[in-house]
């Protein structure tokens, strides 16, 4: 028996499965790319409001204890930024993932909203004061989220996030042309074998994918109507520039309490990852 239809079927379910995988690596990495621009435009409007606050003398000293914290809440996302283009520039291209893909083929944008979306490796080790394997260890730790020791996704989930145009390496390859019969069929029934195993994992990577989406969605929509609701607190509150807090009526300083601690909030958002 060659096992022919056996190897059509097997390679037909694997192709599908690649499909499915593809489209939601494709939104996974649609809806990451758009946090992060959500989380940007935060940070310009945090800045604003640290403008205004700043301006306004004799302010109370429980703003400026905001203020403070809001700061360490970008610096902190600032920081997340600067390990990606760390990573990204440190790491040697030519040393290979197991997937096959290098570093090189991730664009920069993908590596600040894998960062910041997923968080950054616990390694406790600079990516760039590593080389060869350890370097590419911990940058596959680093794309999965951390190590499976801190609760990441580890090694594994950095192997998906590197293939974020389809599972490159997991393909079925051909079978040459081989003279004995036997070993054909035997060939044909190991390619079959390999494509329904590969199909399983990657149906797994699509799901894990799909409920990453899902929790990068709800990020986005959480940042967005908290974004929202500051912008309006900006505008509403522009006018107190450069005032003296202890002229402002009651109903001012309120305003510019619930600004504040609104800020705060949404500068606290920047960091969250799934």
């Amino acid at each position: 028996m060659l096992y022919t239809k056996q190897k059509k079927e097997a390679l037909a379910i694997h192709e599908r499965a690649v499909s499915k995988y593809n489209i939601a690596i494709q939104k996974m990495k649609q809806l990451g790319e758009h946090l992060y621009e959500q989380r940007r435009d935060c940070v310009t409007w945090i800045y604003d409001v640290e403008f205004l606050v700043n301006s306004i003398a004799n302010h109370p000293k429980e703003f400026a204890k905001k203020i403070s914290e809001i700061q360490m809440e970008q610096k902190k996302f600032q920081a997340t930024e600067a390990y990606a283009v760390d990573a990204m520039s440190n790491i040697s291209v030519a040393a290979g993932i197991a997937s096959g893909v290098a570093i090189a083929s991730i664009a920069p944008s993908a590596a600040m909203w894998v960062a910041t979306t997923f968080g950054t490796a616990s390694t406790g080790t600079a990516i760039s004061t590593l080389s060869g394997a350890a370097a590419t260890k911990a940058a596959l730790a680093w794309l999965g989220g951390g190590a499976l020791s801190a609760g990441g996704a580890g090694i594994a989930g950095g192997q998906a996030l590197l293939a974020l145009a389809g599972p490159i390496g997991w393909g079925i390859t051909g079978v040459s042309t081989v003279a004995s019969v036997a070993v054909l069929g035997h060939k044909n029934k190991k390619i079959a074998d390999e494509a329904i195993a590969s199909a399983k994992k990657i149906t797994v990577a699509g799901a894990e994918a799909n409920e990453a989406s899902a929790k990068i969605q709800q990020l986005t929509d959480k940042t967005i109507m908290l974004m929202e609701a500051l912008t309006d607190l900006i505008h509403a509150n522009r006018y107190l520039k450069g005032s003296n807090y202890l002229d402002l009526s009651e109903d001012e300083q309120y305003q510019l309490g619930t600004l504040v601690n609104n800020t705060l909030t949404l500068a606290e958002m920047l960091n969250k990852t799934i």
